[in-house]
């Protein structure tokens, strides 16, 4: 993979016992070698399948809280997972992004990992849709969550700072070239404006956890 980039921002000391800190991560790189269109012609083949699995999530949070609605591969994010699918490219991606994540382990000096786990699925936007904000976990044992640019001109991920997200959101924008992936702690409020392109956005977003948390959830360490 090609070099990172480290996305760092976190609170001056505070002075008073109530002031809050915060300190928060978003790393960047891009995936080598891979052909991201032959992906994107597979992943919209896979729709049509995705849309016939089962609604398991409760009323008014179907879509994974990201506003896309009941009827999308979004919405049956828990249901299968892109990584069980047979096909070289995304062998390769599972590759790289194994060997991205140890690589920040040793650079941040965290334990070793001997268990991860990744459950993942596909975000498909059309024209005049768009991602509002959501986290994917809040849990004292949540990990690290990402999304990987498959196909997309001009949307890109905007990350807000938990902490400063009301009066005057503290954002943190990841521009959508083909092939980037953001890989963020699994905290982190995220969303995306509206996509004005007609070519379909896709991308590949997944959770990584250091226990296996449901029936989909691929160990890959």
């Amino acid at each position: 993979m090609a070099n990172f980039k480290v996305i760092h921002f976190k609170s001056e000391p505070r002075k008073t016992l109530f002031a809050p800190e915060w300190s928060y991560y978003i790393f960047e790189t891009e995936f080598d070698k891979i052909n991201f269109k032959e992906l994107a012609k597979f992943f919209l083949k896979k729709e049509k399948e995705i849309l016939k699995l089962p609604d398991t999530q409760k009323q008014g949070v179907a879509d994974g809280y990201t506003g896309l609605g009941k009827n999308t591969t979004s919405s049956k994010y828990d249901q299968y997972n892109v990584f069980k699918w047979k096909h070289k490219e995304l062998t390769k991606i599972k590759k790289q992004l194994i060997g991205f994540h140890n690589s920040l382990i040793k650079i941040l000096k965290y334990p070793n990992v001997e268990n991860l786990y990744i459950q993942s699925w596909i975000n498909i936007m059309k024209k005049g849709q768009k991602i509002t904000p959501h986290i994917h976990n809040t849990n004292p044992d949540s990990y690290l969550s990402g999304n990987i640019n498959i196909q997309n001109e001009d949307t890109p991920t905007f990350f807000i700072n938990p902490v400063n997200q009301i009066n005057d959101p503290e954002l943190v924008q990841c521009d959508s070239k083909v092939g980037k992936l953001n890989l963020f702690q699994s905290c982190l409020p995220h969303f995306c404006n509206e996509h004005l392109s007609k070519e379909t956005r896709i991308t590949l977003a997944f959770d990584l956890t250091l226990e296996k948390r449901g029936p989909n959830y691929l160990k890959i360490i």
